[in-house]
């Protein structure tokens, strides 16, 4: 795995996929707290510093920037 080492909820990526396509999540999605598991992983987050030191590599792209491209696909 490769990552930006920023942190996004799943609502925000959400949000930004029906932003792309003009719509409100929240008049489209129904969520039911029922259905989260009790060991539901809250923050999940990879650190790029390997990444950088030994490839030489960076993000190019923010979460944002990816959502728009697949809904462009």
């Amino acid at each position: 795995m490769v990552a930006t080492g920023e942190t996004h909820t799943l609502e925000e990526f959400v949000a930004e996929a029906f932003s792309c396509v003009g719509l409100d999540w929240r008049e489209h999605v129904i969520t039911d707290p029922t259905l989260l598991r009790p060991s539901e992983i809250m923050v999940s987050r990879a650190n790029p510093v390997k990444a950088v030191e030994r490839l030489g590599w960076q993000a190019r792209y923010k979460m944002g920037d990816v959502v728009r491209m697949m809904g462009e696909v």
